[in-house]
């Protein structure tokens, strides 16, 4: 009977460790911090993207978009830069005469423009580093607000709160 008692005993102290250890890890899984996705839409002008997150869930099958995501100014700070240099240095490219000097012979334009990115760093199909937010921002004002908001919800640790906060590969020059 004690033998009985003691595996009886034992039985339990495995379920309860395997329960225990079962919502652990449910509670990692449903605790969002940080995905990569790839960029379905952007739009400029808002800087807000639609990102697909690249990670399949556990049946094989997409994870769904999240829309509207705010991205940070990093990610396109250098895009604006270019876009609003390349026009000046076009100019520049066309009305420069340089003189002949120490050997080197005159010409009449430089090639700055051509030095510049030929594409956009952040644009659609290019993949992305998102980061949860730790509560709902939905009424967060976006961009550069630094006013402090009220949550709209209890929501936590949702990727529905997302920042996109960085690009990733691609090269200054080739974007």
């Amino acid at each position: 009977m004690a033998r009985n008692n003691a595996t009886a005993q034992n039985e339990l102290q495995n379920a309860a460790y395997r329960a225990v250890e079962n919502f652990r890890n449910d509670m990692f899984i449903e605790t969002e911090c940080a995905f990569i996705a790839r960029i379905t839409k952007y739009d400029k002008s808002r800087h807000v993207a639609d990102v697909q997150p690249l990670t399949k869930l556990s049946d094989g099958t997409d994870s769904a978009q999240y829309l509207n995501i705010p991205v940070a100014e990093n990610c396109y700070m250098l895009d604006e830069l270019v876009d609003a240099l390349k026009p000046e240095f076009e100019k520049a490219d066309q009305n420069h005469t340089i003189p002949a000097h120490d050997g080197v012979p005159a010409h009449i334009h430089t090639s700055l423009a051509g030095k510049l990115p030929k594409k956009h760093l952040l644009r659609v199909g290019v993949p992305v580093v998102c980061v949860v937010l730790d509560r709902d921002n939905d009424n967060w004002a976006g961009g550069n607000d630094a006013s402090t908001y009220m949550p709209n919800t209890s929501r936590t640790h949702d990727a529905n709160d997302s920042i996109v906060v960085g690009v990733l590969g691609g090269t200054w020059l080739g974007g």
